[in-house]
């Protein structure tokens, strides 16, 4: 088989596959819809390495655009991998609610949600992301999209990751350490 005929037939398998995981519903809800946050008073909010209000790899400053603009200049996919444990990464946590948002100008939307499974492990998250040319021409585009993830479970405190970075054609894996909730 001639070379670019081969690429060719793996770029379409490729993408019938990112658009079948899209439908798939696992993890559920669709993508970009209006959501209400929970009051997270009592949550452990972790802010990107860099600061708070920070991009945590670059310093463009941070979008300012709608839910519809986002969809437009993301119509790539990247993954992300949840992994919840309590006690030094040594007890998985079943039963974890994660849910993955972005906020627009026009409010806060769900792009994805579920709950661990028995390994702790929500897995197989699709996201919107840019096009990975842009990591490799520097264009003052963000070569990634940000993403905040609220993970919560009833036997622990809330967990809340700020602007966690999902490249195009790459599983992040967001480790979540779960600490007692004192307060129930």
């Amino acid at each position: 088989m001639n070379p670019s005929r081969f690429q060719a037939a793996v770029e379409r398998h490729k993408a019938e596959m990112m658009q079948l995981a899209a439908r798939s519903g696992q993890p559920g809800n669709a993508v970009g819809t209006p959501v209400t946050l929970p009051d997270d008073a009592d949550a452990v909010v972790n802010l990107p390495e860099a600061g708070a209000g920070r991009d945590p790899l670059q310093t463009f400053p941070p979008e300012q655009n709608t839910c519809d603009v986002f969809r437009q200049i993301n119509q790539k996919t990247g993954f992300l991998r949840i992994q919840a444990f309590a006690g030094q990464q040594t007890v998985p946590v079943k039963g974890a609610s994660v849910l993955v948002t972005h906020d627009f100008t026009d409010g806060p939307r769900r792009f994805a949600s579920g709950t661990t499974d028995e390994s702790g492990v929500l897995d197989g998250i699709v996201l919107p992301a840019p096009d990975a040319a842009l990591a490799q021409t520097p264009t003052g585009e963000m070569p990634y999209a940000l993403y905040d993830i609220r993970v919560s479970h009833p036997d622990y405190r809330t967990e809340i990751y700020k602007q966690v970075p999902i490249f195009p054609d790459v599983k992040s894996i967001q480790p979540v350490q779960f600490l007692s909730d004192h307060t129930n």
